[in-house]
């Protein structure tokens, strides 16, 4: 068996996870994906409420935590960390969320280097992304509105994006409060 790697890839995160997968489309080349945590086959990864079971658990997390802060009164918290497949992923509660758009402009100017830019990031999220509301071909008004989501969000990619199936009525009244203050 050969040890050598056209690529490899140190955590197997959701990113790295991803990164290996498209890598390994070409079957001309070799990708090793090493993670240096367990399989995600612990009960409580695969159910929402699971995180508070996850973060602070040595099975699941590295333990972090932020150096004290003046104005924590030299305090640290905790900075969970996946040590499992599926790395952060695997241990936040199953949400799905990405950086903010100015975050990602930061790092372009920062950087000096526009490929960072959300515009230029935009693209590879959503190659990667299967959001259920691209399942369905939606009719009437609501096709509009779909074509605008589209423009964000993928539908074809092997990261897939489900409905919150989860209900609380706090929740609802947030979402509620948000749409009447003019927040779609």
């Amino acid at each position: 068996m050969s040890t050598t790697f056209d690529y490899i890839i140190i955590g197997a995160g959701t990113a790295g996870c991803l990164l290996a997968n498209r890598l390994s489309q070409d079957a001309s080349k070799r990708v090793l994906l090493i993670e240096a945590g367990r399989p995600d086959n612990y009960h409580w990864i695969h159910i929402p409420v699971g995180y508070l079971y996850c973060i602070g658990n040595p099975r699941t997390d590295w333990l972090y935590q932020t150096e004290p802060d003046v104005g924590l009164n030299g305090r640290r918290l905790r900075y969970p960390r996946g040590k499992v497949l599926g790395g952060c992923s695997s241990i936040n509660g199953m949400i799905y969320m990405r950086g903010q758009a100015r975050d990602y402009d930061t790092w372009a100017q920062l950087t000096g280097d526009d490929a960072w830019g959300w515009h230029n990031s935009l693209p590879d999220f959503m190659a990667h992304e299967s959001h259920y509301r691209l399942d369905g071909a939606a009719a009437g008004p609501a096709q509009d509105d779909m074509k605008k989501f589209a423009q964000f969000h993928g539908g074809k990619g092997e990261w897939r994006v489900e409905k919150q199936r989860l209900r609380w009525d706090v929740l609802d009244a947030f979402a509620q409060a948000a749409q009447q203050a003019g927040i779609p």
